[in-house]
């Protein structure tokens, strides 16, 4: 679908703006993400932030609103109010709460028939996952889960070349997400405390459900292959004792796909180092997002290269797109969440069109959740237990 045709579409639906309307649950002023997916909603100028309950503490929420440039009169302070008042005035609500909310929220919006964007992790098990799939299987709306690593434009070129069979048979793929942020201390000696729920583990350690899911989605978006059976060990290495903060985990995928895992909060040095590699009979491809601009090619010669938005053989990096600027100046992670909106859009707009939505390699629902929390369960199981375990 080209611009101008969506914006027509969009016109049709909501109003003379041309621009799909959201509104927030959660995501105020002093969260990361919060302020992250409302700059990458606005990138493309194909959705509005129009309406929110931001905070339950109310000062908070209409500072946010003010600074979001949200008309405080759509305002509210719990997700009752602002589906009562603005059912009807929304293309969708953007979910942007801890984990743990997530279920209530996400049912309560799908029964009042509102159309739902979700940042990951979906829910904290499979049972949830399940429960709301039900309720998308009855009809019940349209969910869509923002794994925005996947929105970065060389990794879906590295997406492609595996699709065209550039590697060839698919052997074996590492990919690890260290990050520091539980084994560091702030100038004073102290730990730098986060938010409570960070701090609380159930069936699934919180950071599997913050880390893990994204080493999910990325293995499954480049190889389209799903675990079958792993063996795992967790540990708890950081300054809290009374969580998970360090995964690591061998998984056999279908196909004979190896799978190597790591993700941790423990790992000094690390602000994020989310690294993959994926080596296949003819050949191996390495991205690394600290430098996101980038493909590391090796063929079965072992001649390296590396490629870019501007190399000759691309075929998915030099769509205008993904070229707000040209190549030489790099793009970064809160474009890679504008990509991901740009698809949203797409499959928002055929589900308020009433069209059978196109198959879309970038936008993900209940199903991708589903796999990924059976196999952060199958590593929490595998943890306790001491053994290999088959992921449900």
């Amino acid at each position: 679908m080209n611009t101008d045709t969506a914006t027509l579409q969009a016109t049709d639906i909501s109003g003379a703006s041309g621009k799909l309307r959201l509104g927030f649950v959660g995501g105020a002023f002093d969260s990361a993400v919060g302020r992250v997916h409302r700059i990458a909603l606005e990138m493309d100028q194909r959705f509005e932030l129009v309406a929110g309950c931001f905070s339950r503490v109310d000062s908070k929420n209409k500072q946010t609103a003010q600074l979001y440039g949200v008309d405080l009169a759509r305002t509210y302070l719990d997700l009752e109010s602002l589906l009562k008042n603005e059912s009807e005035n929304l293309d969708a609500i953007v979910i942007l709460t801890p984990t743990n909310q997530h279920k209530q929220q996400i049912k309560a919006c799908l029964v009042a028939g509102m159309p739902v964007i979700c940042e990951k992790a979906l829910v904290t098990s499979v049972a949830d996952a399940k429960e709301i799939s039900g309720l998308i299987d009855a009809g019940r709306g349209f969910l869509n889960v923002t794994y925005n690593y996947t929105g970065y434009p060389m990794l879906r070129e590295f997406r492609a070349m595996v699709q065209a069979g550039k590697l060839g048979r698919l052997e074996q793929i590492h990919i690890e997400m260290p990050q520091e942020g539980f084994a560091k201390l702030a100038v004073d000696g102290s730990p730098i405390v986060p938010q409570a729920w960070r701090l609380h583990d159930d069936g699934v350690p919180t950071v599997a459900l913050d880390l893990g899911v994204h080493v999910h989605s990325i293995v499954k978006f480049l190889t389209s292959q799903y675990p079958q059976e792993l063996v795992a060990v967790s540990n708890t290495f950081g300054n809290f004792n009374q969580i998970v903060d360090s995964v690591s985990c061998i998984a056999k995928y279908s196909e004979n796909l190896v799978c190597n895992i790591w993700f941790c909060k423990t790992a000094l040095g690390h602000r994020n180092g989310l690294k993959v590699r994926l080596y296949g009979s003819h050949g191996a491809i390495e991205w690394y997002q600290d430098n996101p601009e980038y493909l590391s090619v090796t063929d079965q010669h072992g001649r390296k290269s590396t490629i870019d938005r501007a190399d000759p053989g691309v075929t998915i990096t030099n769509q205008t797109r993904y070229n707000r600027f040209k190549a030489g100046h790099p793009a970064g992670f809160i474009e890679a969440f504008a990509n991901c909106y740009y698809d949203i859009a797409d499959s928002l707009l055929d589900y308020k069109l009433g069209r059978q939505p196109l198959d879309n390699p970038y936008v993900f629902g209940v199903e991708e959740a589903l796999e990924g929390l059976a196999m952060l369960e199958a590593i929490a199981a595998s943890s306790k237990n001491r053994s290999w375990v088959n992921v449900q």
